[in-house]
């Protein structure tokens, strides 16, 4: 297999380096905030701190770790390291990998959880007692994926343990092949599943004319989302009074996501803000509200 030379080796080594100091840099802000909010009962239900910890987590972190993992793949591969030659690389990729499952899994849930439950304000004391449960689990997972980070990184630096016997990867065409397909539908799946869910993220949602409407219930289906949304509308006046929404999907977003209901009957209007950290599932609420309510707007 034909390898880089050292001057690609050593700019793609510089962008691995730049971006675990960025994801690094970023877990450490979050931690910072965390403690702040832990240790503070005026800032434990401060909803600007929790958009900031999810900014940081769905931008900077998320893409930093992958260029993470793109990077340490291509060096792998294209340099004389090889992909599993030598046993620290082996136990770097699983410690990489048990990163990338407690920050998808995990600590990203627990991140867009705390934002959708502090967006709409924390009136009820459940909301409180699950806030503050949410950000505690936070807090301590965060700690375990600093300590993993710092481990991989001492194990990057000193090298320890010998060489194996042989490495699949870079010594075998077959299996190299293999795990560059497997890479390439994972990364082509995970692309469209981005593009789809930002299609619904930016969904156009009209406001109808309420001067136009009887008084009723009237009812819309919108179907996206991972499940069918159904939303009554009570107009009484001309006045939205009452909204009832239900899904088919099961999914604690579309609790976190809720309150955007409150929003729609208090300013009147159907295109209001999502809830932050339940995007997707607030855009598909107001999809079938809106449905229920424009396909009567003559």
């Amino acid at each position: 297999m034909n390898k880089l030379s050292g001057n690609y080796l050593k700019i793609i080594k510089a962008f691995h380096i730049a971006f675990i100091a960025i994801s690094f840099g970023g877990l450490i802000a979050i931690e910072a905030i965390l403690y702040l909010k832990l240790s503070d009962s005026n800032l434990t239900f401060s909803d600007s701190f929790d958009y900031i910890i999810y900014r940081l987590n769905n931008g900077l972190i998320y893409y930093s770790f992958l260029g993470i993992a793109t990077t340490a793949l291509i060096y792998s591969l294209y340099s004389s390291w090889g992909f599993l030659k030598f046993y620290w690389i082996f136990i770097k990729w699983l410690l990489l990998l048990l990163i990338a499952g407690i920050y998808v899994y995990v600590f990203s849930p627990y991140v867009n959880a705390l934002a959708s439950l502090s967006d709409p304000g924390l009136q009820l004391n459940t909301g409180k007692n699950e806030y503050t449960i949410l950000m505690s689990h936070s807090f301590r997972l965060n700690i375990v994926l600093i300590i993993i980070y710092v481990s991989v990184f001492f194990i990057s630096t000193i090298k320890p343990f010998g060489k194996r016997k042989n490495d699949l990867l870079s010594e075998n065409k077959i299996a190299r092949i293999t795990i560059l397909c497997t890479i390439i539908l994972t990364v082509t799946f995970g692309v469209i599943g981005s593009v789809n869910l930002n299609k619904l993220r930016n969904m156009d949602i009209q406001n109808p004319n309420l001067a136009v409407f009887d008084n009723g219930v009237y009812k819309g289906k919108f179907i996206g989302g991972g499940g069918d949304y159904l939303a009554a509308v009570e107009i009484i006046n001309h006045t939205i009074k009452n909204i009832q929404v239900e899904t088919t999907r099961k999914s604690k977003y579309f609790r976190f996501a809720e309150p955007v209901i409150q929003r729609i009957i208090e300013t009147q209007k159907v295109n209001v803000d999502a809830i932050t950290g339940a995007t997707t599932t607030s855009k598909c609420i107001l999809k079938s509200v809106e449905i229920a309510l424009i396909k009567t707007d003559k």
